[in-house]
């Protein structure tokens, strides 16, 4: 991990980032942009940029939970790794989405750099005290907080629920929308076969047996290693539901 002393502003994602410029969640007659930016300024003044390389470990399962973080850049994985070596990835983060927030006590998960990434690191007790004054931040981190749970809860309906099929084709679905990848524009895929795997609940042979079905069918593309371009985004919509 390396550490730039600089401050800077800071399995279906539910709602908008509440810390978007573009969310829309707030009480009306307010001033959005401006509440937006008065909280974005307040975190910038108690966070650090932190840098990891490509699987690093953040923080492990059970340690202190002293800090919380903002993906700048990159990709990070939220996982429990078992006594056995089997390991359950829970959630990946993404640009502009906050992990480990108001989390006290200790991590429930262990958390890894995908690739290098870069974070804003923020202590807890310096978030927990700005939450206490600052009405309109509490209400955006419990909002994000929501946004985890009813997503946590959407990946338990997934794992329980859909086919190899269609856990595939919403995966990539969902990181094309989080993307903002229009249909035949190339996307990042950040994360190994392995990763994406352990995410969905299944082998990295079915996996790789899904994505390449996926591509002969001319549903998706692969231009280059660790991009996917979706060919025809109803198609894969439609997967997402029925699996065929």
């Amino acid at each position: 991990m390396s550490i730039a002393m600089d401050p800077v502003s800071a399995f279906t994602r539910t709602g908008a980032n509440p810390f978007s410029r573009t969310y829309s969640g707030h009480s009306a007659g307010a001033s959005k942009p401006a509440a937006i930016d008065e909280d974005l300024r307040a975190l910038q003044q108690v966070g650090i940029k932190v840098r990891f390389s490509r699987n690093e470990t953040i923080f492990n399962d059970g340690d202190e939970a002293t800090n919380c973080y903002k993906v700048i850049s990159g990709a990070v994985r939220l996982c429990k790794h078992m006594a056995d070596g089997r390991r359950q990835i829970a959630d990946f983060l993404l640009a502009g989405d906050f992990f480990g927030i108001m989390q006290f006590g200790n991590y429930k998960f262990t958390a890894e750099a995908v690739g290098d990434v870069v974070l804003m690191c923020y202590p807890q007790s310096q978030v927990a005290r700005l939450s206490r004054s600052m009405p309109n931040l509490r209400g955006r981190l419990l909002v994000l907080q929501s946004q985890r749970l009813l997503g946590m809860q959407d990946h338990l309906v997934m794992l329980g629920r859909q086919t190899a099929k269609e856990r595939v084709a919403s995966f990539l679905l969902h990181i094309a929308e989080r993307s903002d990848a229009e249909e035949g524009v190339a996307f990042e895929l950040p994360m190994s076969r392995q990763d994406i795997a352990d995410y969905l609940g299944l082998t990295i042979e079915t996996v790789c047996r899904m994505v390449s079905e996926l591509k002969r069918k001319h549903i998706i593309s692969l231009p280059a290693p660790g991009q996917v371009v979706v060919e025809d985004m109803n198609v894969l919509q439609q997967l997402t539901e029925s699996g065929e």
